[in-house]
């Protein structure tokens, strides 16, 4: 585990935010897609993926709104396993995630050596409020690149703005170095935009 990196506070549970809601998704209608520059796309059912998630990923989640809960174990798919099945181009740099909720986000092909596509949360299988039926993981990045709800990547050659990116917010993400925006106003737009989960 990590320790707590510059700017953050340990919280004692997940803040659960959405842009449009949270969506409802058939589990038997659900599939993850991966596409891009590839040799081989892949089209994964929630059955499949279920055969397959057989990795555990240990790691501490840090939001950029700065509270981080410690020692998570995510169940699920390694994102290398995914890669090498689809067979990567050589000038892939960025992977660009798309959500069931319309909400998007880009990563350095770098930061998904160690991603994962979650299914389960701390040895449960995820709420729906935590992104099930998957979410993606990525653990050396803030938490909005940790995508709920999603269902496809793709990979690119060049970089492109996901939401929170386009609306100001660093195209990396790093924690460790508080890449948290590129534009300064950014930090106040995250509570007019982002809805946390009513209780």
């Amino acid at each position: 585990m990590s320790g707590l990196p510059p700017g953050q506070f340990w919280g004692h549970r997940f803040v659960i935010y959405t842009i449009n809601g949270v969506p409802e998704v058939a589990e038997e209608n659900y599939s993850f897609e991966l596409f891009g520059r590839v040799e081989r796309k892949l089209s994964i059912s929630y059955g499949d993926l279920q055969s397959i998630a057989t990795g555990e990923l240990h790691a501490d989640f840090h939001c950029v709104t700065k509270w981080s809960i410690r020692d998570c174990t995510w169940g699920g798919v390694p994102f290398s396993s995914l890669f090498e099945k689809a067979g990567v181009l050589g000038d892939a740099e960025f992977a660009f995630a798309y959500s069931l909720d319309g909400y998007t986000t880009v990563v350095p092909l770098e930061n998904m050596a160690d991603a994962f596509l979650a299914l389960k949360l701390n040895g449960s299988k995820l709420s729906v409020e935590q992104g099930a039926p998957a979410r993606l993981v990525v653990p050396s990045l803030y938490g909005w690149k940790s995508a709920k709800w999603v269902n496809a990547v793709e990979l690119t050659n060049h970089y492109r703005d996901g939401f929170w990116e386009e609306r100001g917010y660093h195209e990396r993400g790093d924690f460790l170095t508080e890449e948290r925006f590129k534009n300064p106003a950014a930090r106040f737009i995250h509570k007019k935009v982002a809805q946390p989960r009513k209780k």
